[in-house]
């Protein structure tokens, strides 16, 4: 049995999002200021600005095709009363028009891409309600009136929670390490399209369901930190928490399965719900195979046996030692003495 460790630390160097990209900061602190200066007469309410996704949670992963980007969220000292969600957006729209060739409305942010392929999504939400609860504005100015609406989002808890996870510092190393994998391992095995799984909802499975897997010795209590049999444990949970549920397809009922997690801060909205029937299926079905290859790679006596299994999953950053490295006791004939000494 072999856990890859050298391997997957060299792996986990690889994939992490130590920093933010540069040019995206500039061009962030660039599309800020345009805001400030360009912000109509009825957008009088002052605001807030902090950064929000996988970087501020400390979960980000390189992107496999360099579109990097970031996400800035805008916290208005107004209710959600005082303006209808995608007049705040259209806001944001009309002070950056022109800043770029390409800047849209998308359901929950104005996002503005750049030509060498990176964007930045820019959220607003209405911060000043009497309940205290924060509102995120969704919709497009095309939207249904039913789909422009203020949905109830807690970002900045959100990011304080997946932070903050676990009290031991370097369970929550394991943590971080185990969610990098798993949206790496998503990169890699679904299309750049719809159907598969969002990073939160991953990062959520690791919060609700992952056992950390180290091994502590007994007497200087040092920690191991086996980061293979952490991902045969959450993928093992995900697919235990799989349920049959009956949905109608092509008019007739039929039994299938789902995943269900919740997000964990409030709303606790189920972060897979947006999934198809067919989608789900599919996830489904690569996880099984993800499960498969893991077991197998850790059931090998060899780590470059094990490595290249491993690297179906991940991709090509995935590391594999070539065999004269990776302590695989070489063939020794026997020595068989002669018949003259054998006499001796």
């Amino acid at each position: 049995m072999v856990l890859c460790k050298t391997q997957f630390n060299q792996f986990h160097d690889a994939i992490k999002l130590k920093e933010e990209n540069a040019t995206l900061k500039e061009k962030r602190d660039i599309i800020i200021n345009k805001i400030k200066e360009k912000l109509p007469d009825e957008a009088s309410y002052g605001f807030t600005i902090f950064n929000q996704g996988s970087y501020a949670m400390n979960t980000g992963i390189k992107p496999l095709d360099d579109d990097y980007d970031i996400d800035v969220g805008l916290y208005f000292d107004m209710s959600k009363e005082d303006v209808e969600p995608v007049a705040a957006k259209q806001w944001i729209y009309d002070a950056l028009k022109g800043h770029t060739d390409d800047i849209k409305i998308k359901v929950p942010c104005v996002t503005v891409n750049y030509q060498a392929g990176y964007h930045v999504d820019v959220t607003v939400y209405a911060a000043n309600n009497d309940n205290d609860k924060v509102y995120l504005a969704k919709g497009k100015p095309e939207s249904l009136g039913e789909n422009k609406c203020w949905d109830e989002s807690n970002p900045k808890d959100l990011i304080k929670e997946v932070r903050e996870h676990l009290e031991d510092k370097e369970d929550r190393k394991q943590f971080r390490r185990v969610v990098r994998y798993l949206k790496r391992w998503k990169d890699v095995k679904f299309n750049a399209g719809g159907g598969k799984p969002t990073g939160i909802a991953l990062t959520s499975c690791v919060y609700h369901w992952l056992t950390i897997q180290k091994d502590v010795d007994p007497f200087d209590k040092t920690r191991t930190y086996r980061d293979l049999d952490a991902l045969i444990n959450i993928v093992s949970q995900m697919l235990m928490m799989f349920v049959d549920e009956f949905v109608e397809v092509d008019g007739e009922p039929k039994l299938v399965p789902r995943l269900k997690v919740n997000l964990p801060v409030e709303p606790k909205s189920e972060l897979f719900e947006k999934m198809t029937y067919n989608q789900m299926v599919t996830f489904k079905e690569r996880l099984e195979v993800f499960l498969k290859k893991l077991q197998e790679a850790r059931d090998h006596s060899d780590p470059t046996d094990a490595a290249e299994i491993l690297r179906t999953q991940f991709g090509d950053d995935f590391p594999v030692p070539p065999k004269s490295t990776t302590g695989k006791r070489a063939y020794v004939a026997p020595v068989i003495p002669s018949s003259e000494s054998a006499l001796n």
